[in-house]
């Protein structure tokens, strides 16, 4: 695939490196990537890359903050029109998740390594975590104010429980624990998507039915349970 020939040509040096690191990534692991190899592969002497990255965690974080870019892009594009209410829109941000993670296997593993990045050295990769922090706190807020949740539990809580039940299920895939959870090769999306859904179902399950804000609509009903619409178009 001509990885080891140059393709830096007096052009963006910093990016190029980050490219190469991520190339390294995707081949080796983050463990893998280092800066004297990703200075080989775009071409440059070994002493070129400190200008821009003084250390291995210092090029580590910037492939973390183009990944968290990426994750906020996958995120906000996975809410699609038709997600009128607030616990479709969790949902789809779940699934974003899980699409990013599955499409770009290399971010994930890098933005996880929190030992390899430096993520206070970096305003633009602390930024991108609490976008999409913020993100998914403000869909349960939501969800809470229009009746589809109970406003008792901690929005806050609720955001970490389903970032957590993401972030399990994209790393049970990744690191190939899911053929031992009954999930068959090639229905990895649907039985995931399911389990994200389940979760959002459960968040829902003890809304207090009437409580929805003036021009929000109607709550969410059993025909717009997800969990029911995905093992619906699995089966179909």
């Amino acid at each position: 695939m001509g990885l080891d020939r140059p393709t830096y040509h007096h052009g963006n040096l910093r990016q190029a490196l980050i490219e190469a690191a991520l190339e390294l990534a995707r081949q080796r692991g983050p463990e893998g990537v280092s800066v004297r190899e990703a200075a080989r592969r775009v071409g440059v002497s070994s002493a070129a890359p400190f200008r821009h990255f003084p250390s291995r965690r210092s090029l580590m974080t910037a492939v973390a903050e183009e990944a968290t870019t990426r994750l906020r892009i996958e995120v906000r594009r996975a809410i699609r029109p038709t997600d009128r209410t607030a616990l479709r829109r969790l949902t789809a941000l779940g699934r974003g998740y899980l699409r990013w993670a599955a499409e770009h296997p290399a971010h994930f593993r890098i933005v996880s390594a929190r030992e390899q990045i430096d993520i206070d050295a970096s305003p633009g990769l602390l930024h991108g975590m609490l976008d999409v922090r913020a993100l998914t706190e403000e869909t349960l807020r939501t969800a809470q104010a229009t009746g589809q949740a109970d406003p008792a539990h901690d929005p806050a809580l609720l955001a970490l429980l389903t970032r957590a039940c993401a972030y399990g299920l994209a790393r049970m895939r990744l690191d190939g624990h899911l053929p031992q959870w009954g999930v068959a090769p090639g229905d990895e999306d649907r039985k995931l998507d399911a389990a994200l859904a389940l979760l959002v179902s459960l968040i829902g399950s003890h809304s207090h039915a009437g409580t929805a804000a003036p021009g929000d609509g109607p709550t969410a009903s059993a025909h717009d349970d997800p969990v029911s619409t995905i093992f619906k178009k699995g089966h179909s």
